[in-house]
Order: C-alpha cells, then structure tokens, then sequence
C-alpha cells in the first residue's frame, strides 16, 4: 500500500513562515516503519505550485492520499480531495492536523474525505491502513479516529502518545531542510542552514483563546535527552544545520530536558544557534536555565506576554500577571544578551480600547526587541471560539478564511475600523524608535533576507 501525505499549501497561498514539515515527516517514520511504502508532498518546498500537486495526483500511482490540514488551507485540503475524488477514485482519502482536531464533525461533513484523525496520528493511521488491509481491527479501537457508521460521526477518543522516543524521528532524508526557502519562523535567524525540531507535546495551560490542548493534549510529554540529541546531532553532520527552531510551546517546562540538552549541545562544541520563536512561558524561566540556554547557542526567545491589562489577562485565563511579565523579562536582559520577541494579542472579545492602549504601553516599556501584535483570531477547538459561536457572536463562520493576518472577529466595543487603527498604531509606536530600527537592521542577513521581511511586513497590513 502506498501513501501519499500531503501539505497543500504553497508559496503562492501566502505562506509566511516556511520550515520542514515535521508532523508529515513523523508520519512517514512511523508508516514506513510499519511495512508501508511513503512519499510526502509539502507544498511549501523550493519551486512548488498548485499545478504541480494536481500533476502529482494525477498519476493515481498512490493508495492512501493523506492531507495536512490547517484551518488557513481547509479551501486548498478541500480542493485537492475533490480532484482526488474524480481522478483516483479507488484511492482513500485521510485528513488530519491542526483544523480536523479543533473541529471534528464539520471536517467530517464539509470536506470530502474518507477518514480523519484529530491530535496525533502516528498510530492510528497504521492501525487504520491494516484494517484497510485486511486486518481484524475494529474502527472503534483506532486511536484518534474520525470515522463514519451508518451516516453517523463517530469520534473515537483521544490518546496522546506517552512515549514520544517509540515512534522515533522524523524522515530528515524526506523533509531536506535544504530543499526549502529560506523564510525563518519569526522572521529572523542567527545562522544558516536553519531547521525546526520539537522536543515536546501538550500543554498544561487553560488559556481560553488557544486550541493546543485539542491536539496534544494537557500533560506535558517529553523526549528523551538522548533523542533529541541524536537529532540534532543528524541535522548538524548530515544536513549542516547551524541554526535550530525549537517551536515547542513547553521546552522550558520541563528543567531537566532544558539541562540535559543544553549541556549535551556545550560537551559537542558545536558553533550553532538556537531560538524559540513559538514563544516560551515566562513562568518557567530562571537564571540558571537562562545563563545555560545562552551558553549554548541561544540568542533569540519569543516570549507570551499577550497583554498589558490586567482585566483581559484574566479573561484570558493567561496565568500571570503585568507584574510577573515585568520581572521575567527584565530578568532575561539582566542576566543574558538574549533577543527577545513579545507577542500580544488586541482585540479579545472582552476588550476595550483602554485595554489595547494598556498593552502598547507595555510592549514599549519593556526591554524587548521586537513585537507582533496578533488581532485575536477564534480558532476551531478553542474555548473563546466556543463561547462565540454559542453566544450567537460568530454567525456563518467561514474557517476557510482564518489566518493570523485575518480579521474575523471585532470585540462589541469597538469597529473594525477602530481595531486597524489599534493595530497600526501599536506597532508605529513600537519600531519606530531609533533603538528597535537598528536592532533590525543588525539582524538582516541578506537581500533574500530583506526581501522576505518585506512580504511579512506588507501582509500585515494587507
């Protein structure tokens, strides 16, 4: 049985932040360990179009074609299955990802697909693909699968993976980091070659705008020191990485990983870079793991502040307060030459101007480096969009059109025009500073560089 995975989107359809796909590149491990022949498809890669994914498909040479869906490429997913549905009809059809997870039943009834998985799919997509086989699996036994009976949706439950070192590493030789552009996540990098990694799963956290917990789960689950290690040790010899994203949302939470990696990177004398532009919590960081992570590459934090109101970090159910955010990230630039990046959410639906205006304030005062200022955008899965869509806020949500440089959502306190204006004014006042401006241009590696902070810079405002 061959299997096609698939990640639709491509250069053309806006993409921001381009990296190797590690959840298809984990898939194809743990299929291919399991007997089944695998190809990856991710539209992101150097020299790719949406021709070129329907020449693919039309070579109907694939069993299985399975889809990576975000709710930004739902409108691609969607119109890849259906040419797969008229062209290769014998073929079955899987999605899975970050979309399928924090809506379910409408994936499962507005898109043309066989099957789909919410959370991780590692396991049960081989347990799905030897039922299809001819194995006596029963479906409702297939961890984290979506799947129809008689016209019905079932949901089978969820079933975090506890063991992330069992289903072993990506397929580097498959995900080539250098086969795509170079367009860090975060914008800026130290050192190139550059690659993502991920060290954990889960997150502990209730914070009412995010849907993480939806697809990983609550409990934190880490690797082993010793395997990412080994992966980080794979990408330095064999693909020349010098630059690695770490884009956990826990890295920090669990000391004795931050420790155990940071000293293995110090004994290797590696000369590379290490970032986190997914952000890190601000509660889990001391000086002791602070001083470390310098010392081993680390020049670059992104940091969740999300808000300088007291009022919306409570309705956010963030978990910190304004005065905890001061300490920590002047505890940063006290100890360490760390660059750091804040990011704030405007435009929650409890907030009011006077909120906003608490968080520019912040986002100023603080001895951060950059800033990017995300209107609040209700996400499948999430509480906030649940809490919209029963409140009657969110009528005709169309989840195709769900990007972090869309405006979807407008608090009840302010006009759209209002929160533009919000937006653009936060970030005038905070880079147009003489302090931020030379920070960037000391960061610009290249004309390619240049180019691509261009692009960001005019999405944000498109």
């Amino acid at each position: 049985m061959k299997v096609l995975l698939i990640n639709p989107l491509t250069l053309e359809d806006s993409m921001v932040n381009i990296t190797p796909n590690l959840g298809l590149g984990y898939i194809a491990t743990s299929l291919r360990n399991n007997g089944f022949e695998v190809e990856i498809w991710d539209g992101v890669k150097k020299g790719m179009t949406k021709e070129k994914l329907f020449e693919r498909l039309r070579k109907k040479d694939y069993d299985v074609a399975g889809f990576q869906v975000y709710t930004r490429s739902v409108r691609e997913a969607q119109e890849a299955l259906e040419f797969v549905k008229s062209t290769n009809p014998d073929a079955v059809t899987v999605i899975g990802g970050p979309h399928p997870s924090g809506d379910p039943e409408g994936s499962m009834k507005y898109m043309s697909t066989d099957y789909a998985f919410r959370g991780e799919a590692e396991i049960g997509l081989v347990q799905l693909l030897k039922r299809l086989s001819g194995d006596d699996i029963p479906f409702e036994s297939i961890n984290n699968l979506i799947w129809r009976d008689n016209g019905d949706i079932k949901l089978n439950p969820l079933k975090p993976i506890q063991d992330l070192d069992s289903i072993g590493l990506p397929s580097w030789e498959m995900i080539n980091p250098n086969d795509y552009p170079y367009a860090p996540i975060g914008a800026f990098s130290k050192k190139y070659p550059l690659t993502s990694i991920s060290t954990t799963r889960g997150c502990p956290y209730s914070c009412t705008f995010c849907a993480n917990n939806t697809i990983m789960g609550r409990k934190v689950r880490g690797r082993s020191v010793e395997s990412v290690l080994e992966e980080m040790e794979l990408l330095h010899d064999k693909y020349g990485v010098r630059e690695f994203q770490i884009i956990d949302d826990n890295f920090t939470w669990k000391k004795e990983l931050v420790i155990g990696v940071c000293e293995g990177i110090i004994r290797r004398g590696w000369d590379i870079a290490l970032s986190f532009p997914n952000g890190v919590r601000l509660a889990t960081l001391d000086e002791e793991i602070l001083r470390l992570l310098e010392r081993a590459g680390c020049y670059s934090l992104g940091l969740g502040i999300e808000s300088g109101s007291p009022k919306t970090l409570k309705d956010m159910r963030k978990a910190q307060t304004v005065d905890e955010i001061v300490e920590k990230v002047n505890l940063i630039h006290r100890v360490t030459k760390i660059r750091t990046t804040g990011f704030f959410i405007i435009g929650y639906p409890t907030e009011t101007k006077e909120d906003i205006l608490q968080t520019i304030k912040l986002s100023k005062e603080l001895p951060i480096n950059r800033a990017q200022f995300t209107i609040c955008l209700p996400v499948p899965g999430s509480e906030m969009t649940r809490r919209l869509i029963e409140e009657g806020k969110l009528k005709n949500y169309d989840f195709s059109n769900v990007s972090f440089q869309s405006i979807v959502y407008v608090p009840e306190s302010m006009t759209l025009k209002e929160l533009k204006k919000l937006r653009l004014k936060a970030y005038r006042e905070f880079y147009l500073r003489p302090r931020i401006i030379l920070g960037i241009l000391t960061e610009i590696q290249n004309l390619e560089h240049l180019k691509f902070i261009f692009r960001r810079v005019k999405k944000l405002f498109s």
